[in-house]
C-alpha cells in the first residue's frame, strides 16, 4: 500500500516548534558575538546577504520583466546591466586613474630620476616616462577591445571564437603577471 505525504494548503503557515524557537536564539547571540568580536567578518555577510537578496528579487521579477518588454531576458543582459550600472556610478565622481602598470611607471620614474642626477646630467621628465606607459596602456586596451569586438564578429558569424578569447586572457595574465612581480620585487614601486 502507497503513502501519500499530506501537504499543506498554499495559504497556511508553517506551525513555529520551541526548537525553531531555539535556533532563532541561538543565531542572535552568534550575530551579537561576531558584532563584537569580529565586525568586518559581520559587515561582509551583511553585504554579501544584500546582494544575494537583490539577485533573488532581480529573479523573481524578472518574468514580469519579460512579459512587459516581450523578450527574453537571459542572465547575461541581467550581469551586463549590473556591470554597465557600477562602472558608470562608480567612474562618474572620481577621475580616471589607471592602476596597472602603475608600480612599474612609479620604479621607472625613480630610475630615471636617479640615473639623471647621479651622471651629472638632466634626469628624464617624470611627464615623458607617465606619458610612455599610458600610451602603453592606450594600445593594451585599444587591442583587448578590439579583440573582443573581433571574437565576437566571429562568433555571429558561426566561427570559432575561442582562440581570440583566450589570447585576450593570456594579455590579461601578462599584464597582471607583471604586476604582480613588481609588486613582490620592487614593493610599490619607489627605490629606497
Amino acid at each position: 500500500m502507497k503513502t501519500r505525504l499530506r501537504s499543506l494548503p498554499r495559504n497556511r503557515a508553517l506551525p513555529i516548534r520551541r526548537s525553531d524557537f531555539a535556533f532563532i536564539g541561538i543565531c542572535l547571540l552568534a550575530i551579537a558575538y561576531l558584532l563584537i568580536r569580529e565586525p568586518l567578518l559581520l559587515a561582509i555577510l551583511g553585504c554579501a546577504s544584500i546582494v544575494h537578496m537583490g539577485s533573488w528579487q532581480i529573479v523573481r521579477a524578472l518574468p514580469i520583466v519579460e512579459k512587459w518588454l516581450s523578450a527574453k531576458i537571459t542572465p547575461w543582459h541581467v550581469g551586463t546591466m549590473i556591470m554597465a550600472t557600477t562602472a558608470v556610478f562608480a567612474v562618474l565622481p572620481h577621475p580616471a586613474h589607471a592602476i596597472f602598470l602603475s608600480g612599474l611607471e612609479n620604479f621607472v620614474t625613480d630610475i630615471a630620476n636617479s640615473a639623471g642626477t647621479a651622471g651629472g646630467g638632466t634626469a628624464i621628465p617624470a611627464t615623458t616616462v607617465a606619458l610612455v606607459f599610458n600610451m602603453i596602456r592606450a594600445v593594451f586596451l585599444l587591442l583587448v577591445g578590439a579583440a573582443a569586438l573581433y571574437s565576437y564578429n566571429q562568433a555571429q558569424q558561426g566561427n570559432d571564437w575561442r582562440p581570440i578569447a583566450s589570447q585576450v586572457g593570456i594579455a590579461f595574465g601578462a599584464v597582471l603577471g607583471i604586476d604582480v612581480i613588481t609588486f613582490l620585487f620592487i614593493g610599490n614601486g619607489q627605490t629606497a
